[in-house]
């Protein structure tokens, strides 16, 4: 209690005695004395107090170091002191504080004592400027894969950045506090550490220029940085330096300034030759994934100062693979994709490294990827090369890769690959050009002969595996035109039996065309039970909806309903009345020849057509003389014109077999 009264005291006066006093306790006190002794004196916060604390700044422990780096705010003024003080110790101590504190704006102090004749002074100083380089190089680093999204109310939404070919993706964005205040202190701070860097170099002493050369190019990361500016200045003393050093293989940690030097003169004019140097993989991979500078068209820009890209010849870029290994060769279609070789040549670079990496699967996935990065309107070849491909999934993403982008033959390309492709193939290409194709079919099939769109039908059908389900949608929400083309297509693609359901439905459809088609192809179905369904279809209001059901009857032989044909057969609607005889004939029930009979001789001409359609088809030739005497006496031409035409086949029938055998060339007429 008595000890804190006392450092109130102490800290409270004014008196510089109170600083010896402190400064004695810090230097002779045991740990717990000296974390008290350093509280205090920073509270005081005096320059003879903080430059007394920086002399013996070696000597303290390292948990009372880190409290002096915490609070070097503080330090500020006495640290500029210092690092212009008589006292080696307490000017070493200033200079390593503002290194390890990431002082940026006490950088001129390093600079001042970088001229300094003693030797451990400059020394200090030129690692001092050397530190806070690589921590901006590195955070800027860190930051590049953050970037402020949203500022609102003071807070700065912050998101991850990824690239993805020519778009940037921000993650969900997150209230990222300690982010936001490292990216500010970052951008504080660097203008003075590139201005000290620049002034070091541009009269730096010799012995001290390789370290002052890697803390530029460590700064060289932005097209803005102050030392990369070094290149296009008129008169410096770094600027020979550092293109020497910028005409070299790069190291992995000035990447970035080995690349924005080629936007400065013409640095990378030996570009093949540096590039075919670099053996580090890790290298390699700095130079080469720099994805991220299309953001900005960066890389763009470097590689447009390459000789418009074209820095390595066929022969050159295979002497190049002939040392790599294939996950290193793979990497090189990145520079290949983003420079401005056309796209035959690019096609061509990119085939080399793909038959450099044949054995092996991830790098022709990093090259169908790399040539995904391409524009759309880019070349597709090399990704139509890779549907080939042994493995399975790279031709599916080569498939759907091709998809996007829609070339004019796209079409033709993936149904050819349909034929032999694997089932998961099949599908993604199925799904995307299913539905043009399905139209395709759909709009041409009124104009394409029966036997023609029989074919075309049964390839799309094989083709296009969700064809049915595209012919049931229009079964169940389409027009009536488009239901009735619908069930025209399952009549003649045999597709009954698959639209069972659909089609008991569309025989209660408010459309008589619709209603008598869904009865005839109900039909077809072998084991469909169709008595309700005929029940309500031998009396529906329309008599082609009837006369439909009548020969679905005939072709199940349903004799229960004798006793309604029989009915049928003196029906007022002559294609119902045709096909009850018909029926009746066929499962040899009933008087037909009486029915046939009062058919021929009835009064209403359409019925006299429909009965000498009948009498073709039956082959009941005992009524040929009604036949003829209608062909010479009645009064109706079409009536006379049918009745010739039936007996002109028979005479034809009896020239060419010798027997009379019905066939049914002879045309059903129409109802009326």
């Amino acid at each position: 209690m008595k000890l804190q009264k006392l450092i109130s005291l102490l800290i409270s006066t004014d008196n510089q005695a109170a600083d010896d006093l402190l400064l004695e306790a810090l230097r002779i006190g045991n740990e717990d004395e000296q974390a008290l002794s350093l509280d205090a004196l920073i509270r005081r916060g005096t320059s003879h107090g903080l430059i007394g604390v920086l002399t013996g700044y070696e000597q303290l422990a390292p948990r009372l170091r880190q409290m002096i780096v915490a609070k070097s705010e503080t330090f500020y003024f006495a640290i500029s002191e210092a690092g212009r003080s008589e006292n080696r110790a307490a000017r070493l101590a200033a200079i390593g504080l503002i290194a390890s504190a990431r002082l940026g704006k006490l950088s001129y102090v390093l600079s001042e004592n970088l001229r300094e004749p003693d030797e451990i002074l400059s020394q200090a100083a030129c690692n001092a400027l050397l530190e806070l380089a690589r921590w901006v190089n590195t955070a800027s680093r860190q930051m590049h894969r953050f970037e402020p999204a949203l500022v609102d109310d003071g807070l700065i939404l912050v998101g991850e950045v990824r690239s993805a070919g020519d778009s940037t993706i921000v993650a969900a964005p997150t209230v990222g506090t300690d982010l936001v205040g490292a990216y500010t202190r970052v951008m504080r701070e660097r203008p003075e550490i590139e201005s000290a860097v620049a002034r070091a170099l541009d009269w730096g002493k010799s012995k001290h220029m390789p370290d002052l050369l890697r803390a530029a190019l460590l700064l060289c990361d932005h097209p803005q940085s102050k030392v990369l500016g070094i290149l296009k200045a008129a008169k410096h003393g770094g600027q020979a330096s550092m293109v020497r050093k910028l005409q070299q293989p790069p190291a992995a940690d000035h990447v970035e300034a080995f690349l924005l030097g080629a936007s400065h003169g013409h640095l990378r004019t030996n570009f093949a030759t540096a590039f075919a140097q670099i053996a580090s993989t890790d290298v390699l991979d700095a130079v080469l994934r720099r994805t991220y500078w299309l953001k900005d068209h960066q890389l763009r820009a470097c590689m447009g100062q390459v000789d418009r890209g074209i820095w390595w010849s066929e022969s050159e870029l295979e002497q190049d693979l002939a040392h790599r290994s294939s996950r290193d060769a793979m990497r090189i279609s990145e520079w290949i994709v983003l420079s401005r070789l056309s796209d035959i040549d690019q096609d061509q670079r990119l085939e080399q490294i793909m038959a450099h990496c044949d054995s092996d699967p991830l790098a022709r996935l990093h090259l169908l990827r790399s040539a995904s990065l391409r524009p759309r309107q880019a070349s597709v070849n090399f990704i139509k090369r890779m549907l080939q491909d042994p493995d399975e999934r790279l031709v599916r993403i080569a498939a759907r890769e091709i998809i996007r982008r829609r070339p004019p033959d796209y079409e033709n390309v993936l149904l050819q690959k349909m034929t032999k492709a694997p089932e998961s193939v099949r599908r993604v290409i199925g799904r995307a050009i299913g539905q043009a194709g399905f139209d395709h079919f759909w709009t041409r099939f009124e104009r394409m002969d029966r036997e023609t769109r029989k074919q075309a039908g049964r390839a799309m059908l094989k083709l296009l595996p969700d064809a049915t389900v595209r012919i049931g949608r229009y079964l169940a929400s389409g027009t009536t035109e488009q239901r009735i083309r619908g069930l025209q297509i399952v009549h003649e693609l045999d597709l009954a039996p698959q639209f069972r359901e659909a089609l008991l439905s569309l025989c209660q459809h408010p459309n008589p065309r619709v209603r008598s088609k869904a009865v005839v192809l109900l039909g077809e179905i072998p084991d469909q039970s169709t008595g309700f369904i005929l029940e309500k279809a031998l009396i529906d209001t329309d008599g082609r909806v009837r006369a439909n059901a009548i020969e679905v009857l005939e072709e199940k032989r349903a004799t229960e309903y004798t006793p309604l044909l029989i009915e049928r057969a003196r029906s007022a609607h002559n294609r119902e009345r045709a096909n009850a005889i018909k029926a009746l004939h066929r499962m040899k029930v009933g008087n037909v020849v009486e029915q046939m009979t009062l058919m021929l001789a009835d009064p209403r001409v359409e019925h006299r057509i429909s009965a000498l359609w009948t009498l073709r088809h039956i082959g009941l030739w005992k009524l040929i003389g009604e036949v003829a005497r209608l062909a010479k006496t009645d009064e109706s031409l079409k009536v006379r014109r049918y009745a010739a035409t039936v007996l002109r086949y028979v005479i034809g029938l009896l020239q060419q077999t010798g027997s009379l055998t019905p066939e049914s060339s002879t045309p059903k007429p129409r109802a009326a």
